[in-house]
């Protein structure tokens, strides 16, 4: 059996008022975590990447309401419906009881799941540090300007990482004496999160050859039945909705591994991940280093944390097609031993009291405002903000009856999971294809400043180049509809614009 890496109790818990230590601390920093989710979800209301609209949340909209685009993976079938089959039941829920409120209680559930970070943080660190570490590694989890902006979010890697790291915590190798019923629910999880996001396989490697190692077989064996019990369900999913069991991740590994679909989409270094945490994290970086240096110091389970978080990033380095959101399973992971650290800094450099941990919790609080409002993440906040309140605008008026985009990129407006109006999209780039479908639409999304025919109804300036909003009077042609936009080929997917 392994020796426990449960720290001794201390002076902290004798200065450490009992408030802090209970479980009602613990519920309103995950309250906390759930405001400033919605929060961002609602003052922001864009999306990050278009990933998140059209792979999950228009998927789920078609499968609610009936209409909806369908991408280029979706007709191939190399993606699966798991998740938009589950978004799909919290809009029709949401629908019954407040009309509107779809797409408000998709965010809400999400917001819900991802204090997950939240919770694994204070029960690893309780376990493994102190009760002020969990304090600590909590509130870092709740306020932390990444998992706050991609919680509310429908990201594969999102959902994926939080499935992963509960995953985690469930079957952890320091923790003894866990039960089977625990183990194969942690399985589960993990199964499922290498279902939804495969890219996690490193991360689950370096998991299961830490529970050999530590554990021995029966834990693992545990493990990986309930993991294959995941996976099962997720090939089941699959065989009612595509042409196979498993067709998702066959599919992906033969579109984007083999034939190295993805990298049309863009390439980039193999050191792309690792300069982006310097770019993001910015002065923050040094501090955090030093942080998870000190929290790493003699404490095995923080190790393996790292070393799963590390394994994810290092993973991508092989993989030519990668976006900085592509990291976030593993961010989880590295606050927990920075908390770790944290803690550790200033119970040797200030006297242990509770002023000392309010300063704390303060300072990171203010150290996630700054990093996020600086030069290096502040735009990610306001992407597609401005086609997202276009799209608002165009829903409420009842006279609607089609949009087209001129000079913007189809993707880049939120589709009919803000529009939720079946009326017709059209995607008219280039100058001759909007002259073709003018009469189509009465309503035109456009990089011009002036279109000629159109009343300007709004303007957004987040982007380069500022976006517009038009409105035509009149009714639109029906000569059209055969052209309207509902499925995309990966032919016209990777044709330049």
């Amino acid at each position: 059996m392994p020796q426990s890496s449960q720290a001794p109790p201390g002076k902290l818990d004798q200065y450490v008022p009992p408030l802090l230590k209970s479980k009602w601390t613990l519920v309103a920093i995950c309250a906390l975590a759930v405001v400033l989710r919605m929060a961002e979800a609602i003052i922001f209301p864009g999306f990050e990447y278009p990933d998140e609209i059209f792979q999950v949340l228009e998927q789920a909209h078609r499968l609610a309401f009936g209409n909806g685009i369908i991408p280029w993976e979706f007709a191939v079938g190399i993606r699966s419906y798991l998740l938009p089959e589950f978004f799909a039941g919290i809009f029709l829920a949401a629908e019954k009881i407040w009309p509107g409120s779809y797409l408000l209680a998709a965010r809400f559930v999400i917001s819900v799941f991802s204090v997950v970070t939240v919770y694994c943080s204070w029960a690893i660190l309780r376990r493994f540090a102190t009760p002020r570490a969990a304090l600590i590694g909590a509130f870092l989890s709740a306020v932390w300007f990444e998992l706050v902006f991609f919680g509310p979010k429908a990201h594969f890697e999102v959902i994926g990482g939080h499935l992963l790291l509960l995953g985690t915590y469930l079957v952890f190798p320091y923790i003894e004496d866990i039960r089977t019923p625990r183990l194969l629910f942690g399985g589960f999880l993990l199964g499922l999160a290498f279902c939804i996001r495969i890219q996690a396989a490193p991360m689950v490697a370096v998991l299961g050859l830490a529970m050999l190692a530590i554990n021995g077989w029966r834990r693992v064996a545990y493990t990986v039945l309930g993991a294959l019990v995941g996976i099962a369900l997720a090939g089941f999913v699959d065989y009612l909705t595509l042409a196979y069991p498993f067709a998702s991740i066959i599919g992906y590994f033969k579109v984007n591994l083999v034939e190295h679909v993805s990298d049309k989409f863009g390439r980039a270094p193999w050191h792309f991940m690792l300069l982006n945490f310097a770019r993001v994290w910015s002065g923050a970086l040094v501090l955090f280093l030093w942080f998870g240096i000190e929290g790493l110091r003699k404490s095995r389970p923080m190790l393996l944390l790292v070393a799963m978080a590390a394994a994810l990033i290092l993973g991508h380095t092989a993989i030519a097609h990668k976006e900085y959101r592509f990291v976030y399973p593993a961010l989880p992971f590295l606050l927990i031993p920075i908390a770790a650290g944290i803690d550790r800094v200033i119970g040797r450099l200030y006297p242990d009291n509770a002023k000392t941990l309010v300063f704390t919790l303060g300072g990171i609080a203010m150290l996630s405002i700054v990093v996020a409002s600086g030069g290096n993440f502040r735009g990610h906040f306001f992407r597609r903000y401005g086609e997202t309140k276009a799209y608002q605008i165009i829903r409420k008026d009842p006279n609607a009856c089609g949009v087209a985009t001129h000079l913007v990129i189809w993707g880049e407006a939120p589709g009919y999971t803000v529009l939720h109006r079946d009326i017709p999209i059209y995607n008219s780039y280039h100058d001759a294809e909007f002259e073709h479908v003018r009469e189509g639409a009465n309503y035109l999304l456009s990089r011009k400043p002036v279109e000629p025919g159109y009343t300007q109804i709004g303007e957004w300036l987040e982007d380069v180049d500022p976006l517009y909003l038009y409105h035509r009077e009149g009714g639109c042609s029906d000569r059209f509809l055969n052209e309207r936009l509902r499925v995309r080929t990966l032919e016209e997917e990777i044709r330049p614009n």
